[in-house]
């Protein structure tokens, strides 16, 4: 028996009918309607060129896009993050709750080589605006788990699934570097995160200023250094270190290896999924970010402090 890939949606959406649904729900005269892409959870469909709106891809997501509005609703960062303007959760003609957000500008780091970057720049921001989100108390506490218990007995899966993209010894050396981690039992530093941090999610308006962090979706409690990991996969050790000099608490070793190796499976899911999906942006970049972190030596000990 076949088994649906995680990301499949339930339901396919057109413009028109977005722009119908829209109309009726809202006090907008809608007179533009174009996709801005869907990620694991969402629908986002630019408006107007001034309103995302989100659309849950699956009945199971709905809890999620409540969750984020919940915490947007409270969420306070020196840098711009969503607006809800719009929350529609009985909607006439359709058949799950939507949000409509103010479009904030500006492009993901994604579409940005990090040596083309100013790291010191970016890192300030980046490492003052997670102080004060982890100085926050928006989500509720949990069991103090390793956030790689997820893949605990998944590591050899993650690779597996990007292995197509990989030469052979850098196959070899992903699976040495994840294969060395500790789990551990529990984990200290117990924070409000954003928890899906991936590049991504972090606007910038050029090469040194972040503009924005989007998709509050995944916030939860959690281990802080999981929000450094897309960075890492990013940057490496140098956009980490510019990032920590700018944050409250000093990583251990053992934080420093859950980054780089979070890092690693984020970075390994990125490439299958920007193949699965025909995103070749995605794909190409991800892919690149492994290789440089495996050129760089930078996994040869995930231990090490940079």
């Amino acid at each position: 028996m076949s088994v649906e890939p995680p990301w499949r949606a339930e339901y396919e959406l057109e413009a028109e009918q977005v722009r119908e649904v829209v109309s009726q729900n809202t006090d907008l005269v809608v007179s533009d309607v174009s996709f801005l892409g869907a990620g694991w959870d969402f629908y986002n469909w630019l408006v107007n060129k001034s309103w995302v709106f989100r659309f849950p891809k699956r009945h199971s997501d709905i809890d999620a896009l409540v969750h984020e509005y919940r915490i947007l609703n409270q969420l306070v960062l020196p840098v711009a993050t969503p607006r809800i303007e719009f929350w529609i959760d009985r909607p006439n003609n359709f058949h799950k709750p939507f949000a409509g957000y103010a479009y904030l500008p500006g492009s993901s780091l994604l579409g940005y080589e990090s040596d083309s970057c100013d790291l010191t720049a970016i890192g300030k921001t980046i490492g003052e605006v997670l102080t004060v989100l982890h100085q926050q108390s928006l989500t509720r506490p949990l069991v103090p788990v390793d956030p790689l218990s997820l893949w605990r007995e998944g590591f050899d899966e993650v690779v597996t699934k990007a292995q197509p993209d990989l030469d052979h010894e850098i196959e070899q050396q992903v699976r040495n570097a994840l294969s060395s981690y500790h789990m551990r039992e529990r984990t200290k530093h117990q924070v409000t995160t954003h928890n899906d941090l991936g590049v991504e999610h972090i606007l910038m308006h050029d090469h040194a200023k972040v503009s924005g962090l989007i998709d509050w979706a995944d916030t939860a409690t959690a281990n802080g250094f999981v929000d450094f990991a897309g960075i890492w996969a990013w940057g490496g050790d140098r956009a980490l270190t510019a990032t920590i000099d700018h944050y409250f608490v000093d990583p251990s070793r053992e934080d420093f290896a859950q980054i780089r190796v979070h890092g690693l499976c984020y970075a390994l899911e990125q490439i299958a999924y920007g193949r699965s999906i025909n995103d070749e942006e995605l794909h190409t970049a991800s892919k690149h970010w492994i290789q440089r972190r495996v050129r760089d030596g930078e996994i040869d000990d995930v231990y090490a402090k940079p």
